[in-house]
């Protein structure tokens, strides 16, 4: 759903795709001016508008009209804008308001300009090492202040990332199925089934109830596998195959898929889809710390930790010390 906050990938032109601007323009006529539709996702549209009063651009994201009757539907916008509204966080993206009548259920937020992670990936192939490592060190801070609040995302995957044009800066957004630790009633019902499942940990696929910042952990290790890669760790055309995959099924190693990738940094990300919890990243803290100590690393130029293998360290010493009683002559 996050696409709907960054430039389009195709507009709709059909007649019926203009309901949800109508509808906009006449409920929110006065307070924002309707720009442009940014984009659609599964669930809503978005729409690009500026604020008359503060003078300022907003995206304002709406339920698509075949699901305003939905008491399903409704409630998810109401859950993602109640939750986001509840964290102050520089990497989420801010709710300011929330709007509903029989017709439309909308929320403003801000607008992030630039793309999602999704479109980055599909419009460049995969990232370089060292900034999907930045972009992951963003996303593992953001979680780690969430789960420190008691929220578990749940949705985790490339469309709910933004990269900010400007600055590179990585958003998380669309907290539609978010969970609170250790909530009951209103916060849990009619959450059984969630998320997206290219992106579910294994606890997450087969239903597991008791779910922690871990699970989140598992799925942002499935978009660091994406980021190196440039393909997801598990392929598959149902549910049914795919959770399979996650539960029992080892991915292809890093090294063969992103052989440009420090060692360590892939060791990082395969560390976060380990099948079982306790195996795992315990804290998203964790992973930003060890993700910011591969930063501070120095690289030699042709990645020599990585690929020199046992007697490769040797042989460059010998040499360097060829090269000294040489030049020393």
């Amino acid at each position: 759903m996050s696409l709907a906050l960054t430039e389009p990938l195709a507009l709709h032109t059909d007649a019926d795709d203009e309901i949800e601007r109508r509808q906009l323009d006449a409920h929110v006529r006065g307070q924002y001016q309707v720009v442009r539709e940014l984009g659609r996702g599964g669930m809503g549209v978005v729409f690009l508008a500026r604020d008359l009063a503060l003078h300022r651009t907003v995206a304002i994201k709406v339920l698509r009209h075949e699901f305003v009757d939905s008491d399903e539907h409704r409630e998810r916008f109401r859950r993602e804008a109640r939750f986001a509204a509840r964290l102050a966080h520089p990497g989420i993206v801010p709710v300011y308001t929330f709007g509903e009548s029989p017709e439309l259920v909308y929320i403003v937020m801000q607008y992030v300009n630039g793309m999602s992670l999704a479109e980055r990936i599909r419009s460049s192939g995969r990232l370089a090492p060292a900034e999907a490592a930045r972009l992951l060190r963003d996303l593992a801070e953001t979680l780690a202040y969430a789960h420190g609040e008691g929220m578990i995302h749940c949705d985790l995957k490339a469309e709910n990332v933004l990269i900010e044009r400007r600055t590179g800066r990585a958003y998380l957004t669309d907290f539609g199925v978010a969970r609170l630790r250790g909530a009951s009633g209103d916060d849990c019902e009619g959450l059984q089934a969630f998320g997206t499942p290219h992106y579910m940990s294994p606890e997450q696929a087969v239903g597991e109830p008791d779910l922690d910042g871990r699970s989140d952990i598992y799925s942002l290790g499935v978009l660091g596998y994406l980021m190196l890669a440039g393909r997801l760790p598990f392929e598959g055309t149902n549910f049914t195959a795919l959770a399979a995959q996650h539960v029992v099924q080892a991915p292809a190693p890093l090294a063969e898929l992103a052989p440009d990738a420090p060692a360590s940094l892939a060791s990082a990300v395969e560390r976060c889809l380990a099948k079982e919890r306790a195996d795992r990243w315990p804290r998203a803290e964790d992973l930003r710390e060890a993700l910011a100590e591969e930063s501070r690393r120095p690289r030699w130029p042709w990645n020599a930790g990585a690929r020199l293998g046992p007697w490769g360290w040797a042989k460059v010493v010998a040499g360097l010390a060829a090269a000294a009683v040489l030049f020393g002559r």
